[in-house]
């Protein structure tokens, strides 16, 4: 049987220790790294679906504006967890063409909802939004010729 003295078996455990340190550091660095990316990339899509939403306001709406809003909507299911794409989903029914009883205090309920669930989903650990409200704003009609 091989035996250590102290010394040696006091070296062993501490590169061992240290090995194990370094790994976990390691670990530990990616994992935020890469919830930071996915948080980022996140952000971009809920950027650009309020970019492609505020476009379709009122008189700015367009086709190529319609057509910005359904490929935001499109790409954030690859990023939004349920409770945001229910919302989204609750929001849309709602404002849908389809829509004969629309009204703008149940739009305005729906599209805080849908900003909170996004806000929460950005930082969870965040604060308490839940009596934030949001609505759109719109820009100002042009005035008829006198």
């Amino acid at each position: 049987m091989i035996e250590m003295d102290a010394a040696t078996m006091t070296a062993v455990i501490s590169a061992g220790t240290a090995l194990v340190a370094v790994g976990l550091t390691n670990y530990f660095t990616k994992k935020r790294e890469h919830e930071a990316d996915w948080r980022k990339m996140k952000l971009e899509r809920y950027r650009e679906y309020i970019l492609a939403l505020s476009a379709n306001v009122e008189e700015r709406v367009t086709p190529e504006g319609q057509a910005r809003y359904s490929d935001a909507v499109n790409s954030l299911q690859l990023v939004a967890p349920p409770s945001v794409l229910h919302a989204l989903e609750a929001f849309i029914a709602h404002t849908s063409y389809r829509n004969p009883d629309k009204d703008i205090n149940r739009h305005d309920g729906l599209l805080s909802a849908l900003m909170r669930e996004m806000r929460m989903n950005l930082r969870p650990s965040g604060h308490d939004d839940e009596n934030l409200r949001f609505r759109l704003l719109g820009v100002p009609r042009p005035e008829a010729p006198r």
